[in-house]
């Protein structure tokens, strides 16, 4: 991985380009799918979202 400047960083996290790790799952069936909180390694914003059903 790349190490940006940490004003780099900040200025991509802000133009909405994160650096996501995921931090927590939740798996589920059917039509609700999954849940996952992923947390950006740069400014460390936790966001929910359903996860990608294969």
């Amino acid at each position: 991985m790349l190490k940006l400047p940490l004003i780099v960083g900040r200025l991509l996290c802000w133009l909405g380009f994160h650096d996501f790790r995921v931090i927590d799952r939740t798996f589920g069936f059917g039509a609700g799918g999954g849940v996952e909180k992923v947390e950006c390694q740069r400014c460390g914003v936790i966001i929910t979202r359903s996860s990608p059903s294969n």
